[in-house]
């Protein structure tokens, strides 16, 4: 009886169909990394840099191309403040490694883009602690922040989103020149929330 329930099971979720589709990185499907895939900014294409500040709660970012046929979002993964510049280097990287390896939440999310073509970056945070005897509780919950713009080539672009307090921002910026960072307008404005 338990094979046929396990088999109906398997077969039903099969059939389901997602919103979104995942490039994100796994344990199973990608071992044990203690960073994430690097790409380049080359001579034909732009590169997107996510990262999180301001807290250390997890924050989901996913991305849909505008001439990317399936327009759901691609999930790419989750990235988390080390705290680096801000506590002891040692103490920024031990929990760089631990996250990286064991539940893929890495310093920084990179992906390489066409340029001219329009791409959202999509940033959302959510905690969930389980409350033991009482129900699951919501501790922090912000976005999903929006960012449309047409990134150029060979250039590189920073999309932060920033935690402050219980809302949260996100921002894009060139960052193609060391240490600075110009503010790139957006399509659809992600401000305060």
């Amino acid at each position: 009886m338990k094979k046929v329930t396990l088999l109906m099971l398997v077969a039903a979720l099969a059939g389901c169909q997602s919103n979104v589709r995942s490039s994100a990185p796994t344990l199973l499907k990608d071992g044990v990394q203690l960073q994430q895939k690097q790409v380049v900014a080359d001579a034909e294409h732009a590169k997107i840099i996510m990262r999180s500040t301001g807290f250390t709660y997890p924050v989901l970012f996913s991305v849909r191309r505008s001439a990317d046929p399936d327009q759901r979002p691609e999930v790419l993964g989750r990235v988390v403040d080390s705290g680096r510049g801000k506590v002891f280097g040692w103490i920024a990287k031990m929990s760089e490694v631990a996250n990286s390896a064991a539940v893929k939440r890495f310093p920084q999310l990179e992906v390489q883009a066409d340029p001219g073509q329009s791409i959202e970056v999509i940033g959302e945070s959510r905690v969930i602690k389980d409350g033991g005897i009482f129900p699951d509780s919501v501790t922090y919950d912000c976005g999903p922040m929006r960012s449309t713009f047409k990134p150029e080539k060979q250039k590189t672009y920073l999309v932060e989103f920033v935690i402050i307090g219980k809302g949260c921002e996100q921002h894009v910026y060139d960052v193609t020149q060391p240490n600075t960072r110009v503010p790139v307008s957006t399509e659809n404005g992600a401000g305060p929330v």
